[in-house]
């Protein structure tokens, strides 16, 4: 392999078991954006060996993608479902999200073409103004009486997202929510299943839990901010990696790639086999970004190109073609990315594509290695 992405499944149980310590809640693992990059079959795998029943994603195909491959137990599509979609998410027993009454309406009729029952969380927009019907006790009445008239609808939840800006507008949302859900029952609907903390609220807000947390960046080793005194672990798990595949001297005066990136030195330069198409940010180009070669630290050279990115290894004297280059994690830290790229540690995470090989290790073997690009071996 030339390019490829080790994840650790002991670091993955190993988080999972610690956000299950936080909380007397359900812990709900969010597996949106293939898991963010670590790949959503496997790890939803692994995760249901180490017992979780309850899962969530971001839209109907990846919730399809697990339950086609054997997922049990519940699934939670976070956003409304495409309408073409309804019937086969209604036939496979995944939870649906309703954010508006058109929502409701619509997963009703699915539900009464197939002669089933549709089971729906509802979705509150308590003033992070993404998504949710609105927060106020006219639309609770309404809402309840909407949900009387649909009988093909189970509401099971109710949920909202919090801004996380700071506690005053955290407590606001907190307050809105549930205020909602007391006007949701003076109304005639009781929806006990209720959801409002993600990764950062299990940790900054333990009252809040309810019957459920949402564990998404928590379960691959982003560890909220402001919870570094805490006495928990929260490992990373992935750690993207490729090959050197060439080293060459290159004399002062030239120009090393894109953008003519003009040395005022004799360098030695080394082809790294991964670029943008592999989900290292190209804003890293131009020294921005490091890559960690025999535990030293290589600066990249001019624009890193969409398969493969140059990195200076004049103080890496030992260099050679076939040595591994460390992109993110395995020293080259989620944080110490972020700041590089100027962005968050999710990010760093999700960009990562299909491209890569994932290389799942656990007990320190390889259990599982896998190939998304079609046509290409799968090895399960």
């Amino acid at each position: 392999m030339l390019t490829w992405i080790d994840i650790d499944l002991d670091a993955l149980k190993a988080n999972y078991r610690t956000a299950c310590s936080l909380t007397r809640a359900t812990v709900t693992c969010v597996l949106k954006a293939n898991a963010y990059g670590h790949g959503a079959v496997p790890v939803a795998r692994t995760l249901s060996e180490a017992g979780c029943s309850h899962f969530a994603v971001s839209c109907g195909r990846e919730a399809l993608e697990l339950r086609g491959a054997g997922i049990s137990g519940e699934i939670l599509v976070m956003t409304p479902a495409e309408q073409e979609e309804l019937p086969r998410l209604i036939g496979q027993g995944i939870t649906l999200t309703a954010a508006s009454f058109d929502d409701l309406k619509e997963a009703d009729a699915a539900a009464a073409a197939a002669r089933t029952a549709a089971s729906v969380h509802l979705k509150v927009d308590t003033g992070f103004h993404r998504l949710g019907f609105r927060c106020d006790e006219q639309t609770a009445q309404t809402l309840a009486q909407t949900l009387h008239d649909l009988p093909h609808l189970r509401a099971e939840g109710l949920y909202s997202h919090l801004g996380l800006v700071d506690r005053e507008l955290d407590e606001r949302q907190h307050r809105r929510f549930t205020d909602f859900a007391r006007w949701l029952e003076e109304a005639g609907l009781s929806v006990p299943d209720r959801h409002l903390c993600d990764s950062i609220g299990l940790v900054r807000y333990p009252e809040w839990h309810m019957s459920r947390v949402r564990a998404g960046a928590f379960l691959f080793g982003v560890r909220p901010s402001r919870s570094e005194d805490l006495p928990f672990e929260c490992r990373e798990t992935l750690a993207f990696r490729a090959k050197v595949t060439r080293v060459e001297t290159v004399p002062a005066g030239e120009a090393v790639g894109y953008d003519e990136a003009v040395t005022d030195r004799p360098i030695r330069a080394a082809t790294v086999q991964a670029g943008y198409g592999d989900g290292y940010p190209r804003c890293l180009s131009h020294g921005r970004g490091r890559v960690l070669i025999r535990g030293r630290r290589a600066p990249v050279i001019g624009l890193v190109c969409m398969d493969q990115m140059m990195v200076d290894v004049t103080d890496i004297p030992d260099c050679a073609a076939g040595d591994t280059a460390t992109l993110l994690g395995g020293g080259i830290s989620y944080g110490e990315a972020a700041d590089m790229a100027e962005t968050n540690r999710n990010e760093c995470l999700t960009i990562l594509s299909r491209r890569p090989v994932r290389v799942y290790r656990e007990g320190g073997e390889v259990r599982l290695t896998t190939d998304d690009i079609p046509g290409t071996r799968r090895s399960e």
